[in-house]
């Protein structure tokens, strides 16, 4: 009997959020940004993105000290 009800089946795939369009953008995005990382190239979309994806907050930049 169950046999029966899966030969009726249809394989439906899951629909996509992205088209191939943008599937295309993003990837040129990463690949623009990874070049830049590797180049030693800041540039502001990757601006801060290691101490986010590590989950750290930088310490902060001391220009001097006195001694009041």
């Amino acid at each position: 009997m169950a046999e029966d009800r899966d030969d009726d089946m249809t394989v439906v795939p899951v629909p996509a959020t992205e088209t191939e369009a943008e599937h295309r953008r993003i990837r040129s995005s990463n690949d623009h940004d990874q070049q830049d990382d590797r180049e030693g190239r800041k540039n502001r979309h990757n601006d801060g993105y290691d101490e986010a994806a590590d989950g750290k907050i930088p310490r902060p930049q001391i220009d001097r000290v006195v001694d009041e």
